[in-house]
């Protein structure tokens, strides 16, 4: 009989000699990898196929989303299908290390910001919860771009992820055509107006499959990825120019677009009626920008299908639920009506009869003046306010609870494995299939054999960090200090510039003092910076000049550490999170969204620190009051500043002897970096007036810290901390969040 081993073995060398004609002993770590990854397909292929026979028959979720970060899948894909161990004695058997294979893995660059993890979080629990789902996305085949650092500056160079991630991948057969631009001509016809549109240009949609494996149950769902030759290409950050803009704003139609009509072959291949498609599927819209789904389905079940208004608009009505990313108030976000015209004349058209139709039934309620048409209607001033869509034309909503995921399953069991051990050994395995199971470590927290194998765990991921830097970057630092990190897209407003500066005033005391008693620091920065934004990037070199100058300076002894991580990934972060102490969140009251990399840092076991903006105060109200350290500006005070303009950045640089030394730092008074290198930044604070109060909360961050420092030396009450931290997968991982959805959109329970 053959064992897992030996099948392992021959269905390797099978690929190996049909793909490279070459036998496993003489192959290439390249052609290895690909005949791993290419014979886990084959498995991962057959539960995909069983899952969709299962779920013919239930009502299918649909999840669209413009960013995904499902990550590296092959470390992923083996813990998933539960080969790690005869699929490791195989390639041991012909000198093969399955380490080695990991690091040829690409990720997949199909994201870069909190909705790609977030949304990789859902898709990871869809499958694991067994939940018929099918999710939509775009294939970048260029990514984002690879951040590399040159002159302490950040370069944009291509991600070339396509070269080894399309191994994961299913290439369809099928075409979907899209028209845009030219004119709608009108006429009459039998039953009533015709619109036709002419001289429109054909775009062509391709699709590529992702499989999304469930955690050892069987289970598989597909993740299709729309790819257009040029509009696809690149993904085109929210925050952007608004050239940009426009062209996120053509990629989010072809998405919804490519979604619907893809939804609508599938609900009439199985012989299916139109007008019973939202008994069969139902819309998971989270995303704010893409409920442009609601008037396009009407315009194709309108124009394509030939129903009429009131029929296609009962459909429509009932087939999507929206719970939004984002607090109502910052979601009235808006598209620029000259440029939607103009691409999609027909949908312009549909989306002033919903309009008005809306219009018209808030009249027989009460009387909607200019002021009504504005905060309620879809249209106004030339703009689309695509929040009052959902108003008019979803099945549910507002939002069941924040919307703030990540899986448990990626970063405790993967990307943790001495916390994972850890758990099992103190709680058992339930908390990988009920994460609500976690908080059973908050019952136990006094138990001294817990605190103090939990001290040995973020001991050991701060050691194997050291040496992961040592071998990378050759710098030398020492896992007994404190651990400090910043992970998130580097902007002014998620204020990266206030670390750098607290930063570089702590150097600058040393300096002046090298006996200075503090708990010695290492930092930790990482993020890019749009390529299109010049503070952004400016903030990045600062970073990177304050590191090269503290890392090689003797004279402080080792006390103060700064290491920028370029090209941040999620292979570094599973480095780095586990590790971590302190955790920072920084972003700019009203300015916010989701701080998703914060409350991984948090759940491997990190204490936060963060500015008072509403996912840190939502992370606060669930954990220990200390365990969150919030601190400066309230929301409400940075809108009676902007409102007012009471705030005058130059009073704090006059009385805070701290802040106006490390200000005239940046213009190279202190000789640490060149004379005006940094006097954009330097503007920005004092002549611009610091638009987010760096300046303001710097004295309290500063303190902040220098009381959570104390705390820390105090190692059996801090780690106590961290459990409390780590129990928050109780309430935010992916699974939980997902059970509350489920009850109301696909009226299950789980």
């Amino acid at each position: 009989m053959t064992t897992d081993k030996e099948r392992h073995e021959e269905e390797i060398q099978k690929i190996l000699f049909q793909h490279g004609a070459v036998k496993m002993e003489e192959a290439s770590s390249n052609e290895m990898y690909r005949a791993v990854s290419y014979h886990i397909r084959e498995t991962i292929g057959e539960q995909m196929s069983q899952t969709e026979k299962r779920n013919k028959d239930s009502r299918t979720m649909v999840y669209m989303s413009m960013e995904y970060l499902p990550g590296s899948l092959l470390r992923k894909n083996i813990d998933y299908l539960d080969m790690q161990e005869p699929l490791e004695e195989a390639l041991r058997n012909k000198g093969w290390n399955l380490h080695e294979l990991l690091s040829e893995d690409r990720e997949l660059g199909i994201g870069y910001s909190d909705i790609g993890y977030l949304s990789n979080g859902l898709m990871d629990t869809f499958a694991s919860g067994a939940y018929n789902t099918i999710g939509y996305g775009l294939l970048y085949r260029e990514g984002y771009f690879r951040q590399v650092i040159e002159n302490f500056q950040q370069m944009e160079r291509p991600d070339e992820w396509w070269v080894r991630g399309k191994n994961w991948l299913y290439k369809g057969d099928r075409q979907y055509k899209i028209k845009t631009g030219g004119r709608v001509d009108i006429s009459m016809g039998d039953n009533g107006l015709v619109f036709t549109p002419a001289d429109t240009q054909e775009l062509i949609l391709r699709y590529y499959d992702l499989p999304y494996l469930g955690y050892r149950n069987g289970a598989c769902n597909r993740l299709r990825l729309f790819d257009h030759e040029s509009i696809t290409r690149r993904i085109k950050p929210l925050e952007s120019t608004p050239d940009n803009r426009r062209e996120r704003f053509r990629q989010e139609y072809l998405l919804v677009s490519g979604a619907l009509q893809d939804v609508i072959r599938t609900h009439l291949l199985k012989g299916r009626k139109i007008e019973s498609l939202n008994e069969h599927f139902i819309f998971l819209m989270m995303d704010t920008n893409l409920l442009l789904a609601i008037p396009e389905l009407v315009r194709i079940l309108v124009d394509d299908y030939k129903m009429e208004w009131d029929d296609a608009w009962e459909v429509t009505s009932k087939a999507f639920f929206y719970t939004p990313l984002l607090p109502l108030e910052d979601t009235l976000l808006t598209l620029e009506g000259k440029t939607f015209r103009e691409w999609l004349p027909r949908l312009w058209m549909i989306l002033e009869e919903i309009h008005h139709r809306y219009l018209n039934i808030l009249k027989n309620v009460e009387d909607v003046g200019d002021e009504g048409i504005k905060t309620s209607g879809i249209l106004w001033d030339d703009q689309i306010r695509l929040y009052n869509i959902a108003r008019v034309g979803v099945y549910e909503g507002p939002p069941i609870g924040y919307p703030l995921a990540i899986s448990h399953r990626r970063w405790i069991l993967s990307g943790n494995p001495p916390l994972r051990d850890l758990i099992i050994k103190h709680i058992g395995e339930d908390f990988i299939g009920n994460p609500v199971e976690i908080k059973k470590l908050l019952g136990i927290e006094n138990n001294k054999d817990l605190i103090r194998d939990l001290e040995q765990v973020k001991e050991e991921n701060k050691r194997k960090l050291a040496k992961e830097i040592f071998k990378k970057e050759g710098i030398v630092i020492n896992p007994y200090t404190v651990f400090h990190g910043y992970l998130k897209d580097i902007s002014s407003q998620n204020r990266q510039l206030l670390m750098l500066l607290w930063i570089f005033d702590t150097y600058l005391t040393l300096i002046e003092n090298p006996n200075t008693d503090m708990v010695p620091r290492t930092i930790f920065i990482g993020g890019k910076a749009s390529s299109h934004d010049y503070g952004g990037k400016e903030i990045v070199k600062l970073a990177n000049r304050l590191a090269e100058r503290i890392n090689n300076d003797t004279t402080i002894k080792d006390k103060l550490k700064l290491l920028f991580v370029d090209d941040l990934s999620l292979k570094k972060e599973e480095f780095i999170y586990p590790a971590l102490d302190i955790t920072h969140s920084l972003t700019t009251p009203t300015k916010g969204g989701l701080h998703l990399a914060g409350l991984t840092a948090m759940v491997n076991g990190a204490i936060a620190i963060g500015s008072k903006e509403e996912t840190n105060m939502l992370l606060c109200d669930y954990t220990r009051e200390d365990c969150m350290q919030l601190f400066g500006i309230t929301p409400e005070e940075v809108q009676k500043c902007y409102n007012s303009k009471e705030y005058n950045s130059q009073e704090y640089y006059y009385l805070n002897r701290n802040i106006r030394r490390v200000v005239d730092a940046l213009l190279g008074r202190e000789r640490i970096i060149a004379w005006g290198e940094f006097k954009g930044i330097h503007d920005m604070l004092l002549k611009y007036n610091d638009n987010d109060f760096i300046l303001k909360d710097f004295e309290e961050y500063k303190n902040r810290i220098q009381t959570m420092e104390a705390e820390y030396l105090s190692s059996e009450e801090w780690t106590r901390k961290t459990l409390h931290n780590i129990g928050l997968i109780g309430e935010f991982a992916s699974d939980v969040v997902v059970a509350r959805y489920a009850v109301k959109v696909l009226q299950t329970s789980k």
